[in-house]
C-alpha cells in the first residue's frame, strides 16, 4: 500500500519538478536578454500574437525637417565635434545613406536592422541613436576607444520594461563619471557626482547595489542629464530643419 502511494505521488511531483525548471530556464532567458538590452516584454507562448509582423519602417527621406524628440527605449551618444564625418568614420559603416530625423530615427529604433542615425552638428555635438548602442554599456574597451579619438564623448541609455538607465561622460578619452542601474541594483558608478548631476539631486540615488536609497532613477532623469551635460534629446528648443545619416556599422551591429 505505501509502495502504491510513492508510485501516485512520484508523477505529479516530477510533473511539477519539469515546470519549475522551465520556470527558471524562463527567468534566465529573460535576464539574458535584458542584459543585452532588447527585452520588450513577457515572453508568451501565444504564437498569434507573437507571430504578428512588426510595423514597417517608413524609407528613409531625404527632405529636411525639425529634430525629432527621443531618449526613451533607446541608446545614443553624443560627439563633440564640428562635423558628422568623424562620427560616421568611427562608426565603421558597411552602408550609409542620407535620411532626415523621422525616417532615419525610426530605423534607428527598430528592433531589427543594426541601423544607427547620426545627426548633423547641434551646439558643438553630433548625435548617434540606435538600439544596437545599448551594447556598449557591456562593451566598456569598443566605448573606452570610440571616446579616446573625440575630446568629449556622453553616453546614454534608458529601457523603462527593465529598468535600465545609464549615463557616462569622457572628456579626452577618460571616463569621469558613469552611473548604470537594472532593476534597482547598480551595476556601475564610476567617478564623482558632476555639478549637474548634485543640481538635479542624483544624490538620492543608491551609490551601490542593495544600499537604501530615497529614489531610484527614471527616464526622465536621463533626459535632464542629457540636457545639463550638453544636448536635450526632447528638443523643446527649435532648431532649423536638417538631415542626418543612416548608417550600419560593422563593429556595433547587434548580435
Amino acid at each position: 500500500m505505501r509502495l502504491l502511494l510513492v508510485l501516485l505521488l512520484f508523477r505529479p511531483a516530477r510533473r511539477l519538478a519539469e515546470k519549475v525548471r522551465a520556470w527558471r530556464r524562463h527567468r534566465k532567458l529573460v535576464r539574458q536578454l535584458r542584459d543585452l538590452g532588447v527585452y520588450g516584454g513577457t515572453i508568451t507562448a501565444d504564437r498569434s500574437k507573437s507571430d504578428r509582423p512588426a510595423p514597417p519602417v517608413p524609407a528613409p527621406c531625404r527632405e529636411p525637417d525639425g529634430p525629432v524628440s527621443f531618449g526613451c527605449k533607446t541608446a545614443w551618444l553624443a560627439l563633440r565635434c564640428g562635423s558628422p564625418e568623424p562620427v560616421i568614420s568611427a562608426l565603421r559603416p558597411g552602408l550609409r545613406q542620407s535620411a532626415n530625423w523621422t525616417t532615419g530615427l525610426a530605423a534607428a529604433q527598430a528592433q531589427s536592422g543594426g541601423w544607427v542615425f547620426v545627426s548633423p552638428v547641434l551646439d558643438g555635438f553630433v548625435l548617434a541613436v540606435g538600439d544596437g548602442l545599448f551594447a556598449l554599456a557591456e562593451r566598456q574597451e569598443e566605448l573606452n576607444a570610440l571616446a579616446a579619438q573625440f575630446p568629449e564623448v556622453q553616453y546614454f541609455a534608458s529601457h523603462r520594461v527593465s529598468s535600465s538607465y545609464c549615463w557616462a561622460r569622457y572628456k579626452a578619452g577618460r571616463c569621469l563619471r558613469a552611473y548604470c542601474t537594472e532593476d534597482g541594483r547598480v551595476l556601475r558608478n564610476t567617478g564623482a557626482l558632476t555639478p549637474e548631476e548634485q543640481a538635479l539631486g542624483f544624490g538620492a540615488f543608491p551609490a551601490q547595489d542593495g544600499q537604501d536609497a530615497d529614489r531610484q532613477p527614471g527616464e526622465e532623469d536621463v533626459l535632464d542629464i542629457a540636457a545639463a551635460w550638453g544636448v536635450d534629446p526632447r528638443f523643446e528648443t527649435p532648431y532649423p530643419p536638417s538631415t542626418g545619416w543612416l548608417c550600419r556599422p560593422n563593429g556595433w551591429k547587434e548580435e
